[in-house]
């Protein structure tokens, strides 16, 4: 893995989320060496399960994606673990918001900022 500062790590295993936590008891209670690519992946399966089942922020379905020398296999909705019972349709009509304020500014182009700030003449263009 490589972290957003730059640091690695070579690790069996890694998990990373708000589901992680669980997924990496599985990890630890499931992982062993030598394990074959369908055993692999029914642990990640697990794992990802205790994770939605776990944490509110994880999600319903679970997806893999299984990334070996030969290829890349993408498993989308490989299990749909914790569906949706109810779900809200909101339809509000054009107009139900009234806009309050509105605003509008040019974003200056790369390196402009800096002759702005240089107090250089900056022409901003659509």
């Amino acid at each position: 893995s490589v972290w957003p500062h730059g640091s690695t790590d070579k690790l069996p295993y890694l998990t990373m989320g708000s589901g992680s936590l669980a997924a990496m008891a599985v990890f630890e209670d499931g992982w062993k060496v030598g394990m074959s690519k369908d055993e692999c992946a029914e642990l990640v399966h697990q794992a990802i399960r205790a994770g939605i089942f776990n944490d509110l922020g994880s999600g319903g379905n679970v997806d893999l994606t299984i990334i070996t020398k030969d290829g890349v296999e993408i498993l989308r909705n490989m299990d749909v673990a914790n569906p949706r019972k109810y779900r809200r349709e909101y339809k509000f009509p054009i107009g139900t918001a009234e806009v309050l304020n509105y605003s509008e500014r040019q974003i200056p182009k790369e390196g402009e900022e800096e002759q702005a700030a240089a107090g250089g003449d900056v022409e901003m263009t659509e």
